[in-house]
């Protein structure tokens, strides 16, 4: 099969043939319909995360598609069935793969980092529970639901219990996960919403996703405090995590707040009592769990989550990943091996 392979000491993929055996036990082998290009492979390539990453080895970790074949200890599936492929795969056994929180797992895999991943035409995914079933929905479209859909719902979830009724939340980086993180917040919290991106069509977009207000990064402080009647934002959610957005979701985080990061552009915020608000609190925030991603599909049933993908050939990889990287990719980027 053809594979977008990363080999040690190169700043570029290759697409070649690799053979995959067929699975075993509890494994269940996808036929790729779509594997969304994250920003999290831009930084695998640029060497960013050395000691995170087995090379050679085959990127993409957010991936939809069909059932290929299975393995004969799997239940609860047929081959055709449309299935997401959940982000982290967890050991199974440690206290936080029985709590249900696998993407802390310590000891898992991520595919597309430590084991092979989804830009591919076929993926081998190592046990059935880390496949959910899509049911009517299209592979295609549900192809970010695996990680950018995932993440953003799990922020969201981490940041609603300060969220009330009337408050303000403000979510920094209007791209492929933050345009999910929109959809629901407004669903699953009520608040009014502060889209904060420079590029004037990703804050039209947030507009149409129901943002009260898009503004530029400089407008953004002036823009919460009014909103908020000097009151701040109960909830900051950043995709970007450079040392200007964390610096200024410190600014509008109120008091009480938190502040939740997910952006891996390796900013830092130095932290002493005067930094947030009072009492405000600052979390990272790690995917979610397969039960979350779940909840992510039957939203997706129910009409409140919907994806904007823009496809590229198998061949194409290294152009998708630099209109990426140039922010020129609108919704999310997504590798179509077929």
């Amino acid at each position: 099969m053809r594979a977008v392979r990363f080999y040690p000491d190169e700043q570029q993929v290759r697409l070649e043939q690799v053979d995959l055996r067929e699975p075993r036990g509890d494994e269940v082998l996808v036929r790729v319909a779509g594997a969304g290009v994250c920003r999290s492979d831009l930084h695998i390539v640029d060497g960013e995360f050395p000691g995170f990453v087995s090379k050679p080895v085959t990127l993409g970790h957010e991936v939809a598609g069909v059932v290929e074949a299975m393995g004969p200890d799997v239940s609860g599936l047929r081959a055709g069935d449309g299935v997401a492929v959940m982000v982290g795969w967890g050991c199974g056994h440690c206290e936080w793969c029985v709590s249900g929180h696998e993407q802390l797992c310590p000891d898992g895999d991520e595919a597309g980092a430590t084991c092979d991943g989804g830009f591919a035409e076929l993926m081998l995914v190592p046990h059935r529970r880390h496949v959910v079933p899509l049911g009517e929905l299209e592979p295609l479209a549900a192809s970010p639901f695996g990680c950018a859909a995932l993440s953003a719902y799990g922020a969201v979830k981490r940041v609603a219990p300060s969220v009330g009724a009337g408050h303000l939340a403000a979510v920094m980086g209007i791209g492929g996960l933050g345009e999910f993180a929109l959809q629901l917040l407004g669903h699953l919290t009520g608040a009014s919403i502060v889209a904060i991106d420079p590029r004037e069509r990703a804050r039209t977009r947030a507009t149409e996703l129901g943002a009260a207000l898009a503004v530029e990064p400089a407008e953004a402080r002036e823009a919460v405090e009014e909103a908020s009647g000097g009151r701040g934002a109960s909830a900051v959610i950043d995709f970007v995590g450079s040392d200007d957005t964390l610096a200024l979701g410190a600014s509008l985080v109120a008091r009480r707040g938190v502040m939740a990061l997910l952006g891996l552009a390796q900013g830092t915020l130095p932290f002493g009592f005067w930094t947030l608000a009072p009492e405000a609190s600052l979390t990272t925030v790690l995917a979610g769990s397969v039960a979350d991603l779940q909840d992510v599909v039957r939203l997706a049933h129910e009409g409140v989550v919907t994806s904007r993908v823009q496809p590229y050939p198998l061949e194409d990889a290294e152009r998708a990943m630099s209109e990426l990287r140039s922010g020129s990719v609108e919704g999310r980027a997504v590798l179509v091996p077929s």
